[in-house]
């Protein structure tokens, strides 16, 4: 009965979200057809959570704006880059924060931020930009959806110095089983992928980083007090890409990210004995704790039988 709903609800989603599921087939190494009903891999769990996983909490995280009062409610002790301006219209920018060194970004998705460290020498072509930004459509493509119902602001950011390193850091719950450190991003970007020893430690992977060259550099002084506010903030959730820059000494929060790449981990996602997929607890996600109605509850508790079965 339970192998006859998971087949039935993995076709239904196939059907539904034909291009998606093609995207996830070539993503694929070996290139198989996803199962979003009882995924097996990390690749197919992101799946299943753009699907399945519909957490209120989502959105509220994704917005850059609303993300700095989840974590003063969640006592994260972690500095932002300080917001000095929020609008929808960016031709009320005043003129003397555009020449102060700042960072101008639309709140609701990626690929949006501007460094400006003068002022732009075309203000309208600015303003053309940021406009444009802000009615871009994040995530429609890869059904990326907790980006969908935030309310879209400019924002100003002062900009935080002297920039040098970016840790990204792959939580499950308050374990961490991949760290990648991105050095040097605006110059000769160069990173290192760091995984668990299973001694308490970390050694560097020796594979791609996906994101940069290889840096072969040693772990940064702060990587430990990195680690913990990344702990405190992937305790909340069953998986989380916590992200956070430095400067070599402080540290600042920068996102979180719910759909690593658009939904999906290079070279590691699509193997199921990997550390980052046996890890990731479908049992702890919003959509397994939360009380389903509908054919949602009957497959809930299939999709439950065969997690503790594993």
């Amino acid at each position: 009965m339970s192998n006859w709903i998971l087949s039935a609800v993995r076709l239904a989603v196939l059907l539904r979200h034909p291009r998606l599921s093609y995207w996830y087939f070539k993503v694929d190494r070996f290139h198989r057809l996803p199962d979003p009903a009882n995924p097996r891999t990390m690749n197919e769990k992101y799946f299943w959570r753009k699907i399945f996983d519909r957490s209120p909490e989502f959105t509220e995280i994704s917005d850059k704006l609303r993300i700095r009062d989840w974590l003063a409610e969640n006592q994260v002790n972690i500095d932002s880059p300080p917001v000095i301006w929020t609008g929808t219209d960016p031709a009320r920018i005043p003129e003397e924060l555009l020449a102060s060194g700042i960072v101008v970004k639309a709140n609701h998705g990626s690929g949006t931020n501007v460094i400006l460290r003068v002022a732009p020498t075309d203000r309208k072509a600015f303003d053309r930009r940021m406009r444009r930004y802000l009615r871009k459509p994040q995530g429609r493509k890869r059904l990326e959806w907790a980006y969908f119902g935030i309310s879209r602001k400019i924002m100003v950011e002062r900009l935080v110095p002297n920039v040098s390193t970016e840790f990204k850091v792959y939580t499950f719950g308050d374990r961490i089983e991949r760290l990648v450190i991105i050095y040097d991003r605006f110059s000769a970007e160069v990173a290192d992928v760091w995984l668990p020893n299973g001694q308490g430690g970390w050694a560097l992977f020796e594979g791609a980083a996906a994101v940069a060259k290889r840096a072969n550099r040693p772990l940064p002084e702060n990587t430990e007090a990195a680690l913990q506010i990344s702990r405190q903030i992937g305790g909340h959730f069953d998986h989380m890409r916590v992200d956070l820059i430095s400067d070599g000494r402080k540290l600042w929060f920068s996102e979180l990210t719910i759909y690593n790449m658009a939904g999906y981990l290079p070279f590691v996602g699509d193997v199921a004995s990997e550390p980052v997929n046996t890890s990731w607890d479908l049992e702890q996600s919003w959509f397994m704790r939360t009380p389903q109605t509908g054919w949602k509850r009957f497959y809930a508790a299939q999709l439950r039988k065969h997690l503790n079965s594993d």
